[in-house]
């Protein structure tokens, strides 16, 4: 995290040589084009801390321009900044957290970043949805009342169809569907379970 706050707070950008749970290196981008900048730092078992082991700097490399969004400056450093503020108020909007980032870093931090980054902290301030009073539906089934009207038209023949959704939850959404004379098929009953299952039917 100091590395990338650096990198940030520096207007410039590292690439990765070596990363696992016991050493990490990074060097500038463009190592040799005038800047040697390079970090070298291992995971003292010992002491339970990381040490610098080889430090190349300071930066010799001058940035001129700014870009809009650092490469570097993700929802996980976003969050470190914005935690603070959304404990004391959690209902704060995504552009006065926008401007927090950047008075702190200046750069303007993409929306999405941002926002991402409030959605975390929220779930890591909030208590978890798991609690003795909170409520989940495992599965759900709903109906229009114009489809139950027009279903006393249709065919007295109901077809079942399944779909997988894709995305954040993942669940099977099943439709009821009749026809009518003109054969226009008319969904009657919905419904969202966890998969298809025996249990689901």
């Amino acid at each position: 995290m100091a590395i990338k706050t650096y990198s940030i707070r520096k207007v410039v950008e590292y690439k990765l040589l070596e990363s696992d749970h016991l050493k990490y290196s990074v060097q500038y981008t463009h190592f040799g084009a005038g800047c040697q900048w390079s970090i070298h730092v291992s995971y003292r078992q010992r002491q339970e801390k990381w040490e610098v082991r080889r430090y190349n700097g300071p930066h010799s490399f001058l940035q001129t321009s700014t870009r809009q969004d650092h490469r570097r400056l993700d929802s996980k450093v976003i969050a470190q900044v914005i935690i603070i503020m959304m404990k004391a108020n959690l209902t704060i909007s995504i552009r006065v957290l926008q401007g927090s980032v950047e008075t702190q870093f200046d750069y303007k931090a993409s929306y999405r970043n941002v926002w991402l980054a409030s959605t975390w902290v929220h779930l890591v301030t909030q208590p978890s949805c798991s609690e003795e009073d909170s409520v989940m539906f495992h599965k759900v089934l709903w109906i229009f009342s114009p489809c139950v009207e027009t279903f006393k038209h249709c065919k007295p023949l109901i077809s079942i169809n399944g779909t997988h959704l894709y995305g954040k939850y993942g669940d099977t959404l099943f439709m009821a569907i009749a026809q009518d004379v003109n054969s226009n098929i008319l969904p009657i009953v919905f419904g969202l379970v966890e998969g298809e299952t025996k249990e689901a039917w």
